[in-house]
C-alpha cells in the first residue's frame, strides 16, 4: 500500500545587520489543481518595523541585484521560479520525497544565509 506525504514549512531567517528577514515557505502540492509539485516561496520583511520589502533598486540594490541571480540558482535546489518586486514564487521538481524537499529547502536557506550573513550594516535605503 502507497503512502502519501506532504511537507509544510515556514521559516524565517534575520539578518539583523543587514535589516532584511526573509520569509521562506514550502507548501504541499494543491490537490483539487492536479499538480503534484510543493509550492515554494520567498518573501522580504525589514527587521526594524517588520514592514513588507520590494525588491527594487529604491528599497535596496543588493535584494534588487541579489533576486535575479538567486531565482535561477534555485534550478538547483529542485525549484522552478520566477521572481517580482514582491519575492520569489516555484514549484519544487515533480515527484520529490519529502526528505528531497527538506533538503532542497535547506540548500535554499543556505544560499541565502551565504549572502547576507556578511553585511555589517543595512542593506536597505
Amino acid at each position: 500500500m502507497a503512502t502519501s506525504s506532504e511537507t509544510s514549512i515556514n521559516i524565517n531567517l534575520a539578518f539583523p545587520k543587514a535589516g532584511v528577514t526573509f520569509a521562506v515557505e514550502c507548501a504541499p502540492p494543491d490537490k483539487d489543481s492536479g499538480n503534484d509539485s510543493h509550492s515554494f516561496k520567498i518573501t522580504a520583511t525589514s527587521t526594524e518595523n517588520s514592514s513588507a520589502l520590494a525588491f527594487t533598486e529604491d528599497t535596496s540594490p543588493q535584494l534588487a541585484d541579489w533576486i535575479k541571480g538567486y531565482a535561477r540558482w534555485l534550478v538547483r535546489a529542485n525549484v522552478t521560479a520566477n521572481f517580482s518586486d514582491q519575492g520569489i514564487n516555484g514549484t519544487f521538481r515533480s515527484g520529490l520525497s519529502p526528505e528531497q524537499v527538506l533538503s532542497s529547502v535547506n540548500d535554499a536557506c543556505d544560499m541565502i544565509r551565504q549572502r547576507f550573513d556578511h553585511y555589517e550594516s543595512s542593506v536597505l535605503t
